[in-house]
């Protein structure tokens, strides 16, 4: 709840035009922190996170395939994401 809240008043803050940028971090940093706890333990969320707001702030097409990889990780079990998520793909190994 706090995070919610957080996350709307930083929306607040930066305006309109800056919403899709806050979507992008928050997608991202959410896929591969879930990336991480199923798969491997040592993958770097932090390179994953850049790489993939880069791209999804540069490719409005990106950008939506990042947000249906993290409902799709948020969706299924760490087994289930391995096989039932092909907008991943690109995103995180």
């Amino acid at each position: 709840m706090f995070l919610g809240a957080a996350l709307a008043a930083v929306v607040g803050f930066v305006g309109a035009g800056e919403c899709d940028e806050v979507q992008n971090t928050w997608n991202c940093s959410d896929l591969c922190n879930r990336y991480q706890d199923c798969f491997d333990r040592a993958y770097d969320t932090g390179a994953c996170t850049d790489r993939c707001e880069d791209l999804a702030d540069a490719n409005q097409n990106l950008d939506v395939r990042a947000n249906n990889c993290q409902n799709c990780l948020n969706d299924n079990s760490c087994a289930g994401a391995a096989f039932n998520c092909p907008d991943c793909a690109g995103i995180v190994p």
